[in-house]
C-alpha cells in the first residue's frame, strides 16, 4: 500500500472512537515499564481474558514479551495528562506518577476508572503489532468517567455532557477554540472597531457548533484538533452560552494568522471573559495542567484535569 494510502487509512481507522489505556509490567530486574494504548479489547467473561495491540517498534516490546503478566489501568477522563506521559520517552514517568502495584505486583495507575491484572495467555504476531492476550487474575473499577480518543484528540464524556446541556439550552451559544501553533495563538482582528478575539462560531447571534467552527477554519487553511474543553460558562448580560476548546493546529496555511503568545495585544481584548479566558491558559500552559471553568463571565469553578 502507498503511503498516501497509508494516511488516509489511519484516517479511517482513527474515526472508531476509542478509550485509552496504560500498560505495565516489570523487567526481569523490577523496573516498572509501561506505554499507552487505545487498540484494547474485552475477548471473554468465561474465561476473562481481555487483549492488547502493541507496537513492534515499543522500545519495551521484549519486556512486555518476557514477562508472565501485565497490569492495565483504564484512565479517567481528567488523566489526559497520563495518557500523553506513557505516549513518551520519558525515563521518569513512574518517578511522577502515583501508582500501586496491582496483586499480581504490576503497576496500576491512582484515579484511574478502572484496571486489570492479567497473566499473559498467549500473544500472536500481526503485522507491525504484536497482539497480547491476558487472562484476567484481578480487577477493579468505580463510577468515574473514561477517558476517550478519536480523530488524533481526546473527549471527555462527563464534561461533554455538560457542554452539552449547553447546547440543548433555549439561549444562543457561541462555540470558539483557543488554537495553538508553534508557540503562537490564533487570534482575529476586527477591522471596525479594532478589537481582537478568538474563532469562535456563533458569534452573529445565531447558535454555532464545533462542527461549524472547524469547517470554518478549514476554508481559512487551518485544520485543527481539539485536546479538551476549556470553557463553559454563561454571558448574563446577553443572556447566551459561551463554550470554548483548546486545541493546536495540525496543518497551517496562514501563518499569519497566529501571535506570538508574548505578543497578545491584551488592549485590544474587549471582553473581559475572553481575557480572563486566555490568562488562565497561558498559566495552565506554562503549568502543562490544565482545568476546564464552568459558570457565568463573572464567576464560577474550574475542575481540574490532572
Amino acid at each position: 500500500m502507498e503511503f498516501s494510502e497509508l494516511r488516509r487509512l489511519r484516517n479511517a481507522f482513527g474515526a472508531f472512537l476509542t478509550g485509552i489505556t496504560v500498560v505495565t509490567t516489570r523487567q526481569a530486574n523490577g523496573t516498572p515499564r509501561g506505554f499507552t494504548a487505545n487498540s484494547f479489547t474485552s475477548v471473554s467473561l468465561d474465561p476473562p481474558m481481555l487483549l492488547v495491540c502493541m507496537d513492534k517498534q515499543a522500545d519495551s516490546l521484549d519486556v512486555f514479551l518476557e514477562s508472565s503478566g501485565f497490569g492495565i489501568s483504564i484512565l479517567a477522563e481528567n488523566q489526559i495528562d497520563l495518557s500523553v506521559l506513557f505516549a513518551s520517552k520519558q525515563p521518569d514517568k513512574f518517578e511522577i506518577t502515583e501508582w500501586t502495584d496491582s496483586p499480581g505486583g504490576y503497576p496500576v495507575l491512582d484515579g484511574a476508572c478502572a484496571w486489570f491484572d492479567c497473566e499473559r495467555c498467549n500473544q500472536v504476531d500481526a503485522g507491525d503489532h504484536i497482539v497480547l492476550f491476558g487472562k484476567i487474575l484481578n480487577f477493579d473499577y468505580n463510577s468515574k468517567y473514561g477517558l476517550g480518543y478519536v480523530r488524533g484528540g481526546y473527549m471527555t464524556p462527563g464534561l461533554e455532557y455538560s457542554a452539552g446541556r449547553a447546547y440543548g439550552s433555549d439561549s444562543p451559544v457561541v462555540v470558539g477554540a483557543i488554537i495553538e501553533h508553534e508557540g503562537k495563538i490564533l487570534l482575529y482582528d476586527d477591522q471596525e472597531n479594532t478589537d481582537v478575539y478568538l474563532p469562535a462560531s456563533g458569534l452573529d447571534g445565531n447558535s454555532g457548533s464545533l462542527q461549524q467552527l472547524q469547517s470554518s477554519l478549514i476554508e481559512q487553511g487551518i485544520w485543527i484538533v481539539i485536546d479538551s474543553l476549556f470553557a463553559v460558562y454563561e454571558n448574563e448580560d446577553h443572556a447566551s452560552q459561551s463554550i470554548y476548546y483548546r486545541g493546536s493546529a495540525r496543518k497551517v496555511e496562514r501563518p499569519e494568522l497566529f501571535r506570538p503568545i508574548d505578543q497578545i495585544p491584551w488592549d485590544r481584548i474587549s471582553s473581559p471573559a475572553l481575557k480572563s479566558m486566555l490568562n488562565r491558559y497561558l498559566e495552565e500552559s506554562s503549568r502543562k495542567r490544565f482545568g476546564i471553568y464552568f459558570g457565568s463571565d463573572r464567576n464560577g469553578t474550574i475542575q481540574s484535569l490532572v
